[in-house]
């Protein structure tokens, strides 16, 4: 967003110096190497110039204001695309929150479980079959595991 305004700035900063110059007399001459050379200061005495006439600085001041409210218009947008992707983030960070709290509250009914039955029962393949000490063992750990992931953010 910074460098956004940063250019516009400067975009800006260039059409009001064009206007500015726009103003001034420009020289075009050859120096004594036979360089072309654009000068706003009258070359040397004894060298062949052309005057190069220029618009009315007047009639360049109009396109800036146009241009500055381009430039307010582009900022403009630029800020409400930048509300809406804050909005959205809120809202996202909202509905992580949410689950994070759903998922702390099934991993600590399942810790619970393991921990408070001494047999426990499981559904697979639409049969019920008790969990061996092993099976048990490995469960409560990864319950453990998502209390700690999901309840202590």
């Amino acid at each position: 967003m910074a460098m956004i305004k940063t250019v516009i700035f400067s975009v800006m900063i260039a059409l009001m110096s064009t206007s500015v110059i726009a103003g001034q007399t420009i020289y075009k001459w050859k120096d004594a190497k036979g360089n072309l050379k654009y000068t706003q200061t009258k070359p040397p005495a004894g060298t062949a110039y052309v005057t190069i006439k220029n618009r009315d600085s007047r009639a360049s001041s109009s396109p800036a204001p146009q241009a500055s409210e381009q430039a307010a218009s582009a900022t403009s947008k630029q800020d409400e695309i930048i509300a809406q992707q804050e909005a959205e983030k809120k809202r996202v960070n909202s509905a992580n929150q949410e689950i994070n709290r759903k998922n702390c509250t099934i991993a600590k009914n399942n810790l619970e479980v393991l921990e408070t039955r001494s047999r426990v029962q499981v559904e697979e393949n639409g049969e019920r079959r008790m969990l061996s000490d092993e099976e048990r063992a490995e469960r409560l750990t990864k319950a453990k595991e998502n209390v700690s992931k999901f309840c202590e953010q």
